[in-house]
């Protein structure tokens, strides 16, 4: 099989057009079917539901986190094979409450695709009740926003990191609400399913602050030279302030230091130039959606970081796979709030728009043979066969 090619894409260009169609406003003369009529609204909810359920829950061997998570949960104990078993695997290489997850899960059944399913299901919950409360009239929208920018990703690829970010939106509202002891308890649960959660932690005293534009622009300037320029700095800065860092945190970095892989740069693409559009528009229309909500606040401080972080870490591939995705969720929020301020004659454009930038990343993203796409519901290949695919993709990096 060829290590790319186009095929690989296609299903999650469908998985993008099955959601896209959703957030089309509808217009009819019969009421029944109005796009305002909540039975038409709840089928909406239903389609798109089992659409997710079916194409992440029940995926197969897909991207590559299943190397390590497969045979964990396949050796993973039950609660009822004793406390020295459990103990011991507790000790593993993994996060103890991811672990335990592990342990609570391979209890009800060994098979690893319910694992899979359940991990998601829980995801999926809360980002529902998420954009239900943030943007209750473009849930749908949040969650078609959710697949373009990143959540494929941290759904396949970011299983414990998925958890971490979950804790944290469920935290956000107690940011708002300015409350330090849940916000910090959630968080901390969040580390204890992966460490990078601490990034969230001091977030509390940043995000719901209003930092001058002049400051921001200053800095969207700079790390704009310094992404354009190349300018190497912090993988200098990292590897001096390594050995100082202790615990699993430290280790990791070390690692993600030390390989050549997760130090490579970016340049410059079409992403670059999708982060740089949005910039200008959310930096444009700053006032207008703190108007709309003040709590908008905190996610244009989170794209503001995570722009930040791809101007500034682009020599590093690792803080832009494991750092920058923990401020994604920005988008999720962002532009479905954009789109209610935009004109009705100028809605049309950004739907148009944001249909062929859907395809393009979809079709660019999806086309390496880690990203060809099994379902537990069809013929799928094994953990075996899906290994030589990795080993394929992997000799043709090193060659």
């Amino acid at each position: 099989m060829p290590t790319f090619s186009f095929l690989y894409s296609i299903p999650y260009i469908i998985l993008f057009l099955l959601l896209y169609v959703n957030i089309i406003p509808i217009y009819k003369t019969n009421v029944r079917f109005s796009f305002n009529n909540k039975y038409y609204i709840w089928l909406q909810y239903f389609f798109v539901t089992v659409v997710l359920m079916i194409f992440i829950g029940l995926r197969g061997f897909v991207y590559t986190d299943w190397l390590n998570y497969y045979p964990a949960y396949d050796t993973s104990p039950s609660l009822f094979d004793g406390a020295y078993s459990i103990n011991k695997f507790l000790e593993g290489p993994f996060e103890k409450g991811f672990s335990f997850y592990m342990i609570i899960c391979k209890t009800i059944s060994s098979n690893y695709f319910f694992f899979q399913f359940v991990s998601y299901t829980i995801d999926f919950i809360i980002l529902f009740y998420f954009f239900k409360r943030i943007i209750p009239e473009y849930i749908i929208f949040g969650f078609t926003l959710y697949v373009l920018f990143s959540g494929i990703t941290i759904e396949f690829n970011l299983l414990r990191n998925a958890k971490a970010i979950m804790l944290f939106l469920i935290s956000l509202k107690y940011l708002e609400e300015k409350n330090f002891a849940k916000y910090i308890i959630l968080n901390s649960i969040g580390c204890l399913f992966h460490i990078i959660a601490l990034f969230y932690l001091p977030l509390y005293f940043i995000l719901n602050k209003k930092i001058n534009r002049k400051i921001i622009l200053f800095l969207f300037i700079i790390g704009n030279i310094v992404f354009l320029l190349q300018i190497e700095w912090c993988k200098l800065f990292l590897t001096s302030i390594s050995t100082m860092i202790p615990g699993r945190l430290g280790i990791l970095l070390k690692g993600y230091l030390s390989s050549d892989l997760y130090s490579k740069a970016y340049g410059i693409t079409i992403g670059y130039m999708e982060r740089f559009f949005t910039f200008i528009v959310i930096y444009y229309l700053f006032e207008k959606l703190c108007k709309i909500n003040k709590h908008n606040l905190i996610y244009i401080n989170a794209f503001f970081i995570y722009s930040f972080i791809f101007l500034y870490f682009s020599e590093m591939t690792i803080f832009l796979e494991r750092v920058a995705v923990l401020f994604v969720f920005s988008y999720w929020i962002l532009y479905p709030q954009v789109y209610s301020l935009i004109k009705n004659k100028n809605k049309q454009i950004f739907l148009v728009i944001l249909l062929f930038y859907g395809l393009l990343k979809m079709g660019v993203g999806n086309r390496n043979i880690l990203t060809m796409y099994d379902n537990v519901l069809l013929p799928y290949k094994s953990f075996q066969e899906r290994t030589i695919n990795f080993d394929q993709h992997s000799k043709y990096l090193y060659e």
